[in-house]
């Protein structure tokens, strides 16, 4: 991380963190000392909900997901922005000590969790229809709860996305429609267990929520075993990819570095970042149909015949038809199966021309022919890189995308070393 990255980051961090400060003020006047009780049983359901995170590793960072979602959302219905907020910064600051987190973290945390819970409850109390502080009319009431629960998905996300953007040295909103789209469904999902609580719950008998601790407990158990499934098909395709590396001594660490290559491709042309993982990823499996290609042609040392050819350029449909049952890499599996393909359509396996190639092939198909332009194979000795920069301009807008092309070798110049002839 840069100088300039790391202060900017660390200026977010400080605003949010201390701009709770003044909401707190705020606040404390209508905490009474008749609520202290009260709030310290939410305060303790937050602690709970806080506990074993799910560990979720996205751009180089590591995402933490809880059902802290629900005592926060269900506090406001039931007690109010003002006690909520006061509950929510409580909680943190005693889990961030429990975990013995740095200061500067429990201080964000604190700070965002609460101005997330103020804001969210202002906005349903604001919209709310039935009467009083304590009582929920699901029909009445469900616009607001709707709005109190999108402002709270959005701030939450909004915040933790922008710290991780810019810890990451990127734009603080590069990666947030991606961490939307990663967050909003699983707590969505979880609003009608807010819902029943506030139903459920009673002043003078605040232990009858714990009746919902194992639906809660079986939405947490599933987003696990999500995120779980993705992560053991990621590796899982990793090992596939490596095993096939291993089989021809000429390409080992191809896939790892056609993979590098694409993704500082992909960054460079200002794609998404949840594309930019996708053509990554895509890069890291392109070669894993050859898993159906015999050893005696794989490993040949020499040319290879027509018909041995044939045989090699049936491998991105084996690739495509392996991966394409995986859901999560469905798109990428596209890119796999073009990235043989051409500007000029004298490409494999459709003969597909021009922009009808998915940009994920595309960006594949330089990357893979520069690596392997500079890896050394049986019948010739590898090119050196600037050959290979000359080699790709030469074929720019016949055989590789220009543009493509032209942002690849201001990657090889500036991070590589490479020099135009």
């Amino acid at each position: 991380m840069t100088t300039k990255a790391k202060r900017m980051r660390d200026i977010y961090v400080f605003v949010i963190g201390f701009s709770i400060i003044p909401v707190l003020i705020l606040t404390k006047p209508h905490i009474q000392l008749n609520d202290i009780l009260e709030m310290l049983f939410w305060i303790i359901l937050i602690i709970i909900a806080e506990f074993k995170p799910i560990m979720i590793p996205r751009w180089n960072q590591i995402n933490e997901i809880t059902v802290s979602f629900v005592p926060h959302l269900s506090a406001i219905f039931l007690i109010g922005p003002d006690k909520s907020t006061w509950i929510a910064v409580l909680a943190t600051l005693v889990v961030e000590a429990i975990y013995r987190r740095a200061w500067y973290k429990a201080l964000f945390n604190a700070g965002q969790y609460g101005l997330t819970v103020y804001i969210s409850g202002l906005a349903f109390y604001w919209l709310k229809s039935s009467p009083g502080e304590a009582s929920l009319d699901i029909l009445a009431d469900l616009p607001a709860v709707l709005l109190a629960s999108s402002i709270y998905i959005f701030l939450n996300t909004f915040f933790i996305s922008t710290v991780i953007s810019l810890s990451s040295g990127k734009g603080p909103l590069d990666m947030l429609p991606e961490d939307l789209k990663f967050t909003t469904g699983y707590f969505y999902a979880l609003v009608p267990i807010s819902i029943v609580i506030s139903k459920i719950y009673s002043h003078e008998f605040p232990f009858t929520v714990l009746i919902m601790i194992p639906p809660l407990m079986m939405a947490d158990y599933g987003l696990r075993k999500y995120y779980n499934l993705h992560k053991e098909t990621y590796e899982t395709l990793n090992v596939l990819a490596n095993i096939i590396d291993e089989r021809d001594k000429y390409t080992a660490a191809h896939s790892l570095r056609v993979a590098q290559y694409a993704r500082e491709i992909s960054a460079s042309l200002g794609l998404p970042q949840g594309l930019i993982n996708e053509i990554e990823t895509a890069g890291l499996v392109h070669d894993l149909g050859k898993i159906g290609v015999e050893d005696r042609i794989l490993r040949k040392e020499g040319k290879l015949t027509e018909e041995e050819y044939s045989e090699i350029k049936k491998h991105p449909e084996i690739a495509y038809r392996l991966l394409a049952t995986l859901k999560p890499y469905k798109e990428g599996a596209k890119y796999v199966l073009y990235h043989h393909e051409r500007m000029d359509g004298k490409g494999y396996p459709r003969g597909l021309s021009g922009k009808s190639i998915p940009l994920g092939a595309r960006i594949l198909a330089v990357a893979d022919s520069f690596d392997a332009m500079t890896s050394n194979r049986p019948y010739r000795s590898a090119l050196t890189k600037n050959s290979a920069a000359k080699e790709l301009r030469r074929c720019s807008g016949t055989q590789f995308d220009p543009d493509v092309v032209e942002a690849f070798i201001k990657i090889l110049e500036k991070s590589y070393g490479c020099e135009e002839e």
